[in-house]
């Protein structure tokens, strides 16, 4: 058998992949549409649960702490963000409401990197180096959050918008001039190719503004086909990509840290996982092959790609939800342009993540428990306790 011959299945299974991957995208937009449309008319119904449990994310810190349990359970901040631009783009938040929510995705999706060093808690020493680099991710993005969400919300009271929120609407005025439209009203170029299934999903369950359950059902439609497009994507590029995207990271690691920002973000933006990219780091820091220093600068970059989703999501939506899917990519990008340049400032999490590593080393029940309290315990006590939550 000819090299060619040999050669035509694998060319054939890779478009065939290719073509998958084509396939689920128009899923996971149409996904994006019929969630958005299915919220936005059980919001305008007379549903007090869901009004109720809308305005709790009036107070920004229950916000924060719900995009962070969201996230921390279904261990995708792809989905959180992509779910909360289809409910800003539908109205049922504001890009106001949904900024500290985007930022605890940030902080939720590193709940993966501390799964993955579980595997070493047995052995002290490797567990001790492996802890470090998994949360050296976390304690980034909560000093983020600590710099960037009290200033966001400082200039959202003098100056009525979020420096975040602001750079944003900026950068999507251009797109609701070209279709003479507000913010808030809907204008995508991808509204034509995905109106025939629109339309039959429309002509299946009923317009999401009829009944009440069409509505709910036209949401949770949504929410499947965002969710198993997503988990599908991350699959297929995984098998297409992993072994390219490990042999990138290897001959980067440690030579320049721009460079790892760089390939940290196309990795997680072709894969569509920051979790997988991070955690890909995992293992190497375990083995003392590399440092938390060196995993650090790939974790930012993984940070911004993970963005890539949401804006792919944003595609199939109106100005709104284009721009908080831009807050989301502006947080990260800040985030590194504080933190990174500075080498003393750089050190600090690096610092932090190594301090944890040496705890874990002494205690490893109590990180344990710490994490699951910061991840879980903390953010369902307080969206909980959170006022008038169990008022009419």
């Amino acid at each position: 058998m000819s090299q060619d011959d040999r050669s035509r299945p694998s060319r054939r299974r890779t478009l065939l992949k290719i073509l998958a991957v084509l396939a689920l995208l128009y899923v996971f937009l149409v996904g994006i549409k019929l969630l958005g449309g299915g919220c936005s008319a059980l919001a305008a119904g007379e549903d007090n649960f869901a009004r109720r449990l809308i305005s709790r994310t009036s107070n920004p810190f229950v916000a924060l702490f719900v995009g962070l349990l969201v996230t921390s359970i279904i261990q995708s901040s792809g989905v959180t963000s992509s779910i909360v631009v289809a409910l800003v783009a539908a109205k049922v938040l504001s890009v106001a409401q949904a900024v500290p929510i985007v930022m605890g995705a940030n902080i939720g999706t590193t709940v993966t990197n501390i799964l993955v060093s579980m595997g070493y808690v047995t052995r002290r020493e490797q567990f001790r180096r492996a802890i470090s680099a998994a949360v050296v991710h976390d304690l980034f993005n909560l000093l983020t959050v600590a710099v960037l969400l009290p200033a966001e919300l400082i200039f959202r009271r003098f100056f009525g918008v979020g420096f975040l929120e602001g750079a944003a609407r900026r950068l999507t005025a251009p797109l609701a001039r070209m279709g003479d439209v507000g913010d808030t009203e809907c204008f995508n170029l991808l509204e034509p190719v995905l109106q025939p299934a629109l339309g039959l999903a429309e002509r299946v369950i009923g317009t999401p503004d009829g009944p009440g359950w069409a509505a709910g059902i036209t949401a949770l439609v949504g929410l499947v086909f965002i969710f198993a497009a997503i988990v599908s994507f991350m699959r297929i590029l995984q098998s297409m990509m992993l072994s390219r995207a490990e042999s990138a990271l290897s001959r980067v690691i440690g030579r320049s840290g721009w460079m790892g920002i760089l390939i940290g973000a196309v990795v997680a933006a072709t894969i569509h996982s920051s979790s997988v990219t991070t955690s890909l780091m995992v293992p190497l820091a375990a083995a003392g092959i590399v440092t938390v220093a060196q995993v650090f600068p790939v974790t930012l970059g993984a940070n911004i790609g993970t963005t890539f989703t949401a804006l792919v999501a944003s595609l199939a939506t109106c100005p709104a939800g284009m721009t908080i899917a831009l807050v989301h990519t502006i947080f990260n990008v800040t985030g590194i342009v504080v933190f990174y340049p500075i080498p003393a400032v750089r050190r600090i999490p690096i610092r932090l993540a190594e301090r944890v590593g040496a705890l874990a080393e002494r205690s490893r029940k109590l990180v344990i428990l710490g994490a699951a309290a910061i991840f879980y315990g903390i953010p369902c006590l307080l969206i909980a306790l959170s006022r008038g939550w169990w008022g009419s």
